[in-house]
């Protein structure tokens, strides 16, 4: 048997972007549904955070998630098998009201829940499976790692030493030494792809924020024979970046703008001699439906996460960030593609 596996998908993640929101989707419809058809698996495996907010739903994301993910199990007759992650919860101290058992369970015969520590078996390989460790379950937790006879353990672990995203580790966080006893742990929570003695922390489906550029993404299949597990890459990418020099203009015309339709776009500057170049450079991009593009000119923050730069921005960059800091706005994606529409037929009627 194969089973596939999945982790972090954050429905609703990005404020309930309809844009983010199609792009985890179309992952899904286009990529992993037919993967598990071509290949006869019928059993998933979600190690947690499906949902993205803690707190509330916002409607239209629950219906897309069901009509477009959960009733395609049922529709191609797959069992997809669930624990609860952080993201998951209500509560911080507890996994007892979370998002899982309201909105999807006894809804869907080929979806099951996971709230306490269980061993499954798939086919003849027993999977220790592990929901997100809070202080009312620490204990049972802690008690069923200790006594589990599972070869492998799937959870929602977040262990101290280990990497949170690339270059980073986490500081805080439970121990994994009672882990180390097993074959393999594979877990979700931590969005980068890592190892670590017998620790995978599998990484997300796709990219979610400018921090996974350079992650590959994608999922995984266990062969239940072999315990084997085998990575598929997601090679659909949201985010990219773009090294601008005008003192080589023939890499500049090389470039194929409609790589980066539907895309955010990350310019960074190395030369830039000809103001009106690199404001032609700009406009290309956009005339090409890139949705978003952010200028970095100073190239020693680079490295650092997006919100510590200081960036020297473009018109739409500017207005875009007015619009996201603005409470009272609130289809902030569909404003922002009527100010672009309007942005490039102003561009249009100047030229």
């Amino acid at each position: 048997m194969k089973v596939a596996i999945i982790n972090d998908t954050h429905f609703g993640a990005r404020n309930d972007s309809s844009i983010f929101l199609d792009h985890f989707l179309e992952f899904f419809e286009d990529q992993f549904f037919p993967y598990c058809e071509e290949n006869n698996i019928d059993q998933v495996l979600h190690l947690g955070d499906l949902m993205d907010r803690r707190k509330y739903v916002n409607f239209n994301t629950l219906h897309e998630v069901r009509e477009r993910f959960f009733q395609k199990f049922e529709e191609k007759k797959i069992h997809i098998h669930c624990i609860v992650g952080n993201h998951d919860t209500f509560y911080k101290n507890t996994n007892e009201v979370n998002s899982l058992k309201e909105l999807f369970a006894d809804r869907n015969n080929y979806f099951h829940l996971y709230e306490e520590p269980t061993a499954v078996n798939f086919g003849a390989l027993c999977v220790g499976l592990v929901p997100w460790i809070a202080d009312d379950n620490r204990d049972e937790c802690e008690e069923f790692l200790r006594a589990c006879q599972c070869p492998i353990i799937g959870g929602h672990f977040e262990l101290n030493g280990y990497e949170v995203m690339r270059g980073v580790k986490f500081k805080h966080g439970m121990s994994d030494k009672l882990l180390q006893r097993f074959e393999t742990v594979l877990s979700g929570h931590f969005h980068s792809k890592s190892s670590k003695n017998n620790v995978r922390y599998l990484g997300t489906q796709y990219q979610i924020t400018f921090s996974d550029l350079k992650d590959k993404k994608g999922f995984h299949v266990l062969d239940t024979e072999t315990r084997e597990l085998e990575f598929i890459e997601n090679k659909r990418r949201k985010f990219h970046h773009i090294d601008y020099d005008d003192t080589n203009p023939d890499a500049l015309v090389e470039l194929d703008f409609g790589f980066y339709k539907d895309c955010y776009v990350k310019v960074i500057v190395k030369n830039k001699t000809k103001r009106k170049l690199f404001d032609a450079f700009l406009d290309a991009l956009y005339k090409h439906k890139v949705i978003d593009i952010t200028v970095v000119e100073d190239m020693s923050d680079f490295e650092i996460e997006e919100t510590t730069i200081d960036m020297a921005k473009d018109t739409l960059s500017i207005i875009n960030d007015e619009i996201d800091t603005d409470s009272e706005i609130k289809d902030k994606d569909e404003i922002k593609k009527i100010i672009r529409d309007l942005y490039l037929e102003g561009l249009s009627n100047w030229e």
